[in-house]
């Protein structure tokens, strides 16, 4: 068996994961535009609007049959209390289980509430949800050699997919239309999973740790992911429900422009996301070592280097909002220019909650996102059923901006309940994060160097 990449006494530097996930982050938010470009180009808004209803009901049903699963995995490896390799085997019959209950789910939405996926047929339903349980296969994959600080593979997973998405996305559309376009996104789930599946095999590191009895490690993994998994449902549902329920009041064409105003803004998402998945583990694996110091460094660097990400993303989107969405996705998608702008100041703030909430999960405090979604849930669907019908995309743009607004607030609370620390003094930079971006430059330029 080949040994795995990263030593097991010795963590690898987070600079290092983070700078790579970052890369992936980047890699997927290029390849996902260029399919948005290219399903705007080819289908039109009413097209867009089709494919993106689509779209989100497979990541709604990717987030609700997870079960918290990646979550509860990574924590009891990262932990040393479950081997990577039985947590693999297991892992891979779950997503088989809970994809296949996924699709019943999806079906079934399309039954009861048709209104919702105008444009969405019941068979072009089942042909998004046939990508489920290979989604949630590589996805698992993913996270147990995250776990295990192999941060290649982990990076590599959602890349591929993206990648593999966008030539079947964009080739099956122009033969095909919106049915190829489809037909494409759930291939790229099989192609990634299949990958992820020869590589994890080969590469993980033999078990270290006694195995637990049956599916004991299972159970205690979906026990502590469960609290963050229904904080995360949650919360996309308070992300994404706004494009059904605008889907069902308006015409498809002014859901299509909100669909691309919502595809440029989460670009915002993508670096602090990066940041936010290797604090998770790193946080978990140094709570209960003792090493105080070291996990604080973690934590408040992790915040004033979101900050920084934010504040610069956030300038460079809204100048890329007014100056290329005409150009870029045809003058037919002008209005998303607005809507983006108004999305722009909550998709800023939830990507420092993403942190936030990094740490207090590491932590061993999952249920404090669960507070959050449980909370910011109601008002935040109050304000879609009382601003979408009147105000139709404005008003879907206007209630998610102040929801993501709401999160941030109560991620930053329960963060000071855990940590002891205030957010607001947090987010401002120093000269070691200054002196942190020249090693990563330096880094990135040895990479370039070494693959030239």
């Amino acid at each position: 068996m080949a040994a795995e990449d990263p030593s097991a006494a010795q963590p690898r530097p987070i600079t290092g994961g983070a700078v790579m996930t970052a890369a992936s982050q980047v890699t997927v938010a290029l390849t996902g535009a260029l399919a948005t470009v290219a399903v705007a180009r080819l289908l039109g808004p009413e097209g867009t609007a089709a494919f993106t209803v689509a779209l989100s009901l497979f990541v709604m049903l990717m987030t609700v049959s997870t079960l918290g699963l990646e979550s509860g995995v990574t924590w009891l490896i990262s932990s040393r209390r479950w081997g990577a390799r039985a947590a693999f085997a297991q892992a891979q019959a779950a997503a088989l289980v809970l994809g296949l209950a996924g699709m019943g789910i999806g079906l079934l939405a399309r039954a009861l509430i048709p209104a919702a996926f105008d444009g969405v047929s019941t068979t072009l339903v089942l042909v998004v949800c046939a990508g489920l349980p290979f989604a949630l296969s590589w996805l698992f994959s993913s996270y147990i050699a995250l776990a295990v600080d192999a941060y290649e593979r982990y990076v590599t997973a959602p890349a591929l997919q993206s990648a593999v998405a966008l030539a079947g996305v964009a080739g099956l559309a122009a033969a095909f239309g919106l049915d190829g376009a489809i037909a494409g996104l759930a291939a790229s789930h099989a192609v990634a999973a299949v990958a992820m599946l020869v590589w994890n095999r080969r590469r993980l590191p033999p078990d270290d740790v006694p195995p637990q009895p049956g599916l004991a490690s299972m159970r205690e993994a979906v026990s502590f992911g469960v609290k963050s998994y229904s904080a995360h449902a949650l919360q996309f549902l308070n992300y994404r429900l706004d494009l059904f329920i605008l889907n069902a009041v308006a015409a498809q064409a002014k859901v299509g422009h909100y669909a691309v105003a919502i595809s440029v803004t989460s670009a915002m998402w993508l670096l602090p996301s990066a940041l936010s998945a290797v604090v998770f583990p790193r946080v978990a694996a140094l709570t209960g070592t003792g090493d105080e110091e070291q996990r604080a460094m973690v934590e408040e660097k992790s915040l004033r280097h979101v900050a920084v990400i934010t504040l610069v993303s956030a300038l460079l989107l809204a100048g890329g909002l007014v100056a290329l969405v005409e150009v870029v996705y045809g003058a037919e998608f002008r209005p998303a220019i607005e809507l983006g702008l108004i999305l722009l100041p909550g998709v800023s703030l939830i990507g420092i909650a993403n942190v936030l909430s990094a740490t207090t999960v590491g932590r061993g405090f999952p249920i404090y996102s669960l507070y959050t979604a449980l909370i910011a849930t109601p008002p935040t669907i109050l304000l879609y059923v009382l601003l979408v019908p009147s105000m139709e995309a404005t008003g879907a743009a206007l209630a998610s901006s102040i929801s993501y607004g709401l999160s941030f607030l109560l991620s930053a609370f329960y963060f000071r309940r855990v940590t002891g620390l205030r957010v607001a003094p947090l987010l401002v930079p120093g000269r070691s994060e200054l002196d942190d971006y020249r090693r990563v430059a330096r880094l990135v330029r040895e990479r370039l160097r070494r693959s030239a």
